[in-house]
């Protein structure tokens, strides 16, 4: 019985608390509340936006074969962009992406990551595909930093001299295949070769949809190749950033934790003075 009353004394004496004190608690909740609110509304905006790309690089590298794109080297030369950004060195960052030093002073935040898979059993896997986001504070900017990445890659010498001996490299096969495809079609035509064409496996293929028909193994070789050729690019914009209006203050999350700590700080406050009228009595 004792517990019982003890209990109801507790809770009526944190009714009473509030009661007594809820001129202190809801004036600084408000308050403070408001000045966050205020603060976010008056500080500068920022567009934040996110792009889907991919680079060829790893595959102008011809490092081992690979028949997914690694673009652990884009996204690393993509966030060396954020330690100008950090340094506030915005001269070379416009240098590095030619732009004008308007836009890229407008940068906040630059940061390439990338885009895992899961499987059946969890475990996550390499996409050829990695995500950029980007906050500025002028939206204008956003397409001139976008064409400022492919500069970017472009004119990175690295990259440039793998890419050049690439597209070389690729068109010489591409001009071997075709040779070789007229002098199978030419042997088949003949009526008095006796050479068994399908039985020779010129190419071994390590696609499930194995093709036996060495001509068309060819063609297939071929096809990977032009289409490597005419569209693999040392960056590539699958999705492109896209141009908000609106800027993200992000005032409602900020409020509402601001209104949480707020309320917590003017029961501290609340506490104190409660203590101190209580010796006064």
């Amino acid at each position: 019985m004792k517990e019982e009353l003890s209990l109801s004394e507790i809770i009526n004496k944190v009714i009473l608390f509030f009661i007594n004190f809820r001129k202190v608690i809801i004036i600084i909740t408000i308050l403070s509340t408001l000045s966050v609110i205020v603060f976010q509304k008056i500080r500068p905006a920022y567009y934040n936006t996110t792009a889907i790309a991919t680079s060829g690089v790893s595959s102008f590298e011809r490092i081992g074969d690979k028949d997914i794109l690694d673009q652990r080297i884009a996204i690393s030369i993509i966030n060396l962009l954020q330690s100008d950004v950090d340094k506030g060195d915005y001269v070379m960052l416009s240098e590095k992406l030619n732009i004008s030093l308007e836009s890229s002073s407008s940068i906040k935040f630059i940061k390439a990551k990338e885009i895992l898979r899961k499987d059946q059993d969890g475990k996550k896997h390499n996409t050829p595909k990695f995500r950029i986001e980007l906050s500025v504070r002028d939206n204008k900017s956003i397409n001139m930093i976008q064409d400022g990445l492919i500069y970017y890659f472009k004119n990175n010498k690295y990259i440039s001299n793998y890419y050049t001996f690439f597209l070389l490299t690729n068109s010489n096969e591409i001009d071997a295949i075709d040779n070789e495809v007229n002098s199978l079609r030419t042997l088949r035509r003949s009526e008095k070769s006796a050479i068994d064409i399908s039985s020779v496996n010129l190419y071994s293929s390590r696609s499930q949809d194995h093709i036996n028909n060495q001509i068309l193994e060819l063609i297939s070789l071929r096809s990977k190749n032009t289409t490597k050729q005419e569209l693999l690019k040392p960056i590539s914009f699958v999705h492109p950033f896209t141009v908000p209006n609106n800027p993200d203050r992000g005032v409602l999350v900020l409020a509402s934790f601001a209104a949480l700590i707020s309320f917590i700080l003017s029961i501290i406050v609340a506490i104190f003075m409660n203590v101190y009228i209580n010796n006064i009595k």
